[in-house]
């Protein structure tokens, strides 16, 4: 039985959205649709399954949440979405407005912080540790509040690709398990893949 109707946002690779998509297959979570600001964006290219929306600059803010709510949805997820986030869709969806950060929240957030930024920053402050943060969502960049939050080491003499790769793994173990507990009311993840700590 579908509980929860969720639309995901994009703007990349749609690696996070596949990910999600994948945890949410057949359980009590259904995403009703992707939609993308970009018409180049890599999600197009990936079978996900379910249908991929493009919206442009110029769309109508309201006409989107008009048919986001005929359709049920009672989430907004970002997987890789870097545009500012209407007023009117934070106000709609409320604390059911999720995003996943691949740094560890306060630091390295803000505008122009995002993909290969975040790391490389990470490494030149000479960072122990790096992680991910899912936070909902705010009118400021990624100030909204922090729901939850893992961390790992950095490697000896690691580099911007590799810290990359290992935050996307991350990425895409948490962001569904954390969205769906959240929605469902259940306890937050605790037990984290290898290399992993909170």
């Amino acid at each position: 039985m579908i509980t929860q109707k969720v639309v995901i946002l994009a703007s990349g690779s749609g690696s996070n959205a596949s990910a999600l998509l994948d945890l949410w297959a057949n359980g009590p979570i259904e995403a009703v649709g992707i939609w993308t600001n970009r018409k180049n964006a890599g999600v197009w290219n990936r079978d996900l399954k379910v249908p991929v929306h493009y919206f442009g600059p110029q769309e109508d803010s309201v006409r989107l949440l008009e048919v986001w709510q005929g359709m049920n949805a009672t989430a907004l997820v970002l997987a890789g979405y870097l545009k500012p986030v209407p007023a009117l869709w934070i106000e709609a969806f409320g604390e059911r407005c999720y995003n996943i950060h691949p740094a560890l929240l306060p630091d390295f957030g803000g505008h122009g912080m995002y993909g290969r930024h975040i790391h490389e920053a990470v490494v030149a402050a000479g960072c122990r540790e790096s992680g991910l943060s899912i936070h909902r969502v705010s009118e400021a960049y990624d100030e909204g509040p922090v729901l939850f939050q893992m961390r790992t080491l950095l490697h000896p003499g690691e580099q911007a690709d590799s810290l990359a790769a290992r935050i996307l793994e991350g990425e895409h173990w948490a962001f569904g398990r954390v969205v769906a507990a959240d929605l469902l009311g259940q306890p937050l993840p605790t037990e984290l893949p290898e290399g992993w700590y909170q």
